[in-house]
């Protein structure tokens, strides 16, 4: 009796696990794309205006690549947001700007109620506060 039991657990696992193969891999490629008309930070980086993709590596990577220069950066997602009752928001990036400077600041997949938040470079905590405001002009720019 007990072998029957640890047989249709071992059964159960493994259904599971090939069950949840697909739906992993079919996340770690998602891909959306997105126009952006100015040239913005990444964390460290200065990334050039153009057509980017952005794309789950794995749970935790993902990959922002400029589709004409291909240059591209990988972001470990270490801090979320979420959208906080109001759904699921479209796939979307934000940036925030001041004086005439772009820094993307959270990317929306448009799959679920939590974003990709990215800490403040070095440069943009230099701009706002030079700026005196904790408030920055926020920039949308929708994914397809």
């Amino acid at each position: 009796m007990k072998s029957n039991v640890y047989g249709a657990l071992m059964i159960l696992a493994l259904a599971v696990m090939v069950s949840a193969a697909p739906l992993a891999q079919a996340q770690a490629q998602a891909r959306v794309r997105a126009t952006v008309p100015f040239e913005f930070g990444l964390g460290q980086s200065s990334m050039p205006a153009g057509v980017y993709e952005v794309s789950s590596l794995s749970n935790n990577v993902l990959a922002v690549r400029n589709l004409e220069t291909k240059d591209a950066r990988l972001m470990i997602q270490s801090m979320h947001v979420d959208a906080q009752g109001e759904g699921i928001p479209s796939a979307k990036l934000v940036f925030h700007k001041y004086a005439g400077q772009y820094f993307l600041t959270e990317i929306w997949s448009g799959q679920s109620s939590i974003g990709i938040a990215f800490p403040e470079s070095k440069r943009e905590q230099e701009l706002r506060l030079a700026a005196n405001t904790y408030q920055p002009e926020v920039v949308v720019i929708a994914m397809k």
